[in-house]
């Protein structure tokens, strides 16, 4: 009986991960950087925010595009039932450049991922 019960708590067991991907979402810092339309540069962007996750030639303009993503699975394994429910968020900033490398327009996500 002992090695029963035994064999059935070995076999059950919650799972928890998080994972992050993409770059750090500086836009959303403490100190958050100031961007100005048809004043801001490239350069700028570049220097508060670091490498963007694309880099998109739209013809006359350059679009750096910021991505994060952050995935949650939490698992409940039992014997006779298992349970996984997995959420994944991201976290975006878009910035459009014209052919000077003047900012023209930018946005970020609604949706915020949480710093740690």
């Amino acid at each position: 009986m002992l090695c029963l019960l035994l064999a059935l708590c070995l076999g059950e067991g919650c799972v928890s991960k998080n994972a992050r991907q993409g770059v750090e979402n500086r836009w959303r810092a403490e100190t958050v950087p100031v961007f100005k339309q048809g004043e801001s540069t490239q350069h700028d962007v570049l220097a508060a925010l670091g490498p963007p996750s694309q880099l998109i030639n739209l013809g006359n303009q350059t679009v750096f595009y910021y991505l994060q993503e952050q995935k949650r699975v939490r698992s409940l394994i039992l014997i006779l039932y298992n349970q996984t429910r997995e959420k994944i968020s991201y976290d975006r900033a878009i910035f459009f450049f014209d052919d000077k490398g003047r900012l023209t327009e930018f946005a970020v996500s609604d949706e915020k991922n949480p710093t740690k």
